[in-house]
């Protein structure tokens, strides 16, 4: 028993150092809105990884050239609540959800957040960006990667790219501690500013 205890833990050590040593640090990105008020459609990367889709997507199948869409950058928590803007609120532009993940080890991205997302975005029409690199983040230039919190951005037929609101839910959400009533209060400042 002894010896079965000593190889748990030795496993579990190792498994700990190895999470460790390959984390990569997050980057530390400066805020700057400047930056924000200076992009355009073009720089916004030019191929995503979707949650539930095997091949990388082109940009231009999820964020039209030319056409409003609304990007709206969340974590754990706020995904949950966001994912539900159509079936609480009447949205005439397409949206497209992008899973701010990039902080996190290596190890767990690759092996735990995909089945989690998957799960999440279940029954969801709103393709998901898997932001696994952090493109998406550091071009928008999302510094909080909270669960609670989320950041919308509309891309305008112009080709320009603004920053709309930046939301919270409550903690839990992902877990089911919002009400209807709350998230739509949590969703409604994003909508007035879509009329």
């Amino acid at each position: 028993m002894a010896n079965l205890l000593k190889i748990v833990f030795l496993g579990l050590s190792c498994f700990a150092i190895l999470v460790y040593l390959t984390a990569e640090k997050p980057e530390q990105i400066v805020a700057n809105d400047n930056l924000v008020s200076s992009l355009k459609y073009d720089t916004l990367p030019k191929t995503f990884d979707i949650v539930g889709v095997d091949e990388k997507v082109k940009k231009e199948s999820i964020i039209k050239k030319n056409k409003k869409t609304l990007i709206i950058v969340g974590n754990h928590d706020s995904l949950a609540i966001v994912k539900d803007l159509p079936k609480l609120f009447k949205i005439d532009i397409p949206y497209v959800m992008v899973a701010n993940i990039s902080s996190a080890p290596w190890f767990v991205k690759k092996m735990f957040i995909p089945g989690k997302l998957e799960e999440l975005n279940e029954g969801s029409k709103i393709p998901m960006i898997y932001d696994f690199e952090g493109d998406m983040v550091k071009v928008l230039n999302v510094t909080d990667n909270s669960k609670i919190r989320y950041f919308s951005f509309l891309v305008n037929e112009n080709g320009s790219v603004s920053k709309l609101y930046e939301g919270k839910v409550k903690e839990g959400a992902l877990d089911g501690s919002m009400n209807k009533d709350e998230k739509i209060a949590a969703l409604e400042p994003l909508v007035k500013l879509l009329k």
